[in-house]
């Protein structure tokens, strides 16, 4: 017997979908089952117009299996519905079976770790940073001195440190690849991109800002690669009087595409500034010379700038991430430091 059909939709109560059977002069009955054990029975003779409309006889084939007991919503991505009398199980019209899954567990377990973005993403993003931070530490694959700047990229989207070796004024009439090669020998940024990537640092983006910028923007929004939310920003002072405006909890809602755009910095993003000032929620944060900034994937910025200050932006991913890099513009080539740190000179020189 060929027996087409769907379970529309699953609840802890009931089962909806239907069944039809070309040519049989009897409607299909059905059995919900959970681990071997049959949860509700009925008989798919509900009519169903759309599935009349579809040429499915005269659309008497829908069902509603009504459960003998309550179910667990965890449960509910392995309930199945199967044929009377059979094996075979009628599939989901979607694949939202796990989705409502992490729904039910997330709701009964609220500090469940789950990453911000259905696209993955660093586990500084993570709802349960502040305890990986703190297991990190723990077992030392965090240094101690990392551990402020850390937290504050978690609760804030972004981390001010002091640069060790702050470089000399003239320094910044070198090359643009001279002056990343400088940027990542220094400790103190490294250490913290090693601890928030995992990994050694990969610069695929890196250019000294023209103008004050406009508009508002993510990291995500300029990533290259096809990992959106595994990156993060860094922003060095090149003079006094730079400023980053940032977007008070913007991090926590990247909500990104699969082209790594988020809806609140594409297209949107003059309104969503307008709406953060009137509600006072863009904070300003300077930055001094001889210090840098980590700005989260998903966090909601612009930078300003003094009369005669300027700023070099760097677009960090993790070094795992290179051959994707490569693959999607094979003019670029890879520049190795002796500390670990990459960079893809096509784009910084």
């Amino acid at each position: 017997m060929q027996v087409r059909g769907s379970v529309d939709v699953v609840t802890s109560a009931e089962i909806r979908g239907w069944a039809y059977a070309p040519g049989q002069r009897t409607p299909v009955a059905v059995q919900a089952v959970l681990h071997h054990e049959i949860l509700g029975e009925a008989v798919a003779d509900a009519l169903r117009p759309d599935l009349a409309a579809a040429g499915l006889g005269d659309g008497r084939c829908g069902y509603t299996i009504r459960l003998y007991r309550q179910i667990d919503p965890l449960y509910l991505p392995f309930l199945a519905v199967k044929l009377d009398g059979g094996d075979a199980e009628l599939p989901r019209a979607n694949a939202s079976g796990f989705g409502e899954y992490f729904t039910a567990l997330h709701r009964a377990h609220p500090a469940t770790g789950r990453t911000r973005s259905v696209l993955g993403g660093l586990w500084t993003d993570r709802v349960d940073a502040p305890a990986l931070l703190r297991g990190k530490l723990n077992v030392g694959q965090v240094a101690e001195e990392a551990t402020a700047p850390l937290t504050r990229l978690i609760h804030e989207g972004i981390a001010i440190l002091d640069l060790r070796g702050a470089p000399a004024p003239g320094f910044w009439n070198g090359t643009m690849a001279e002056r990343v090669g400088a940027i990542l020998e220094d400790g103190a940024l490294l250490s913290v991109l090693r601890a928030v990537l995992e990994d050694h640092p990969l610069i695929v983006r890196s250019e000294t800002m023209a103008a004050d910028a406009t508009d508002l923007t993510q990291p995500s929004s300029d990533n290259p690669s096809p990992s959106p939310a595994e990156c993060v920003a860094v922003v060095v002072p090149l003079g006094d009087g730079v400023v980053i405006e940032l977007v008070r909890d913007s991090h926590k809602l990247p909500e990104f595409t699969p082209a790594g755009h988020s809806r609140w910095a594409k297209g949107a993003a003059p309104a969503a500034l307008e709406m953060a000032a009137q509600h006072g929620t863009i904070d300003q944060v300077p930055l001094e010379l001889g210090s840098f900034a980590v700005v989260g994937a998903g966090a909601l910025y612009r930078l300003r700038r003094g009369v005669d200050s300027d700023a070099l932006q760097m677009l960090c991913l993790p070094a795992r991430l290179m051959p994707v890099g490569l693959v999607t513009d094979e003019s670029r080539e890879a520049v190795a430091y002796r500390n670990g740190a990459r960079a893809l000179i096509a784009l910084i020189n």
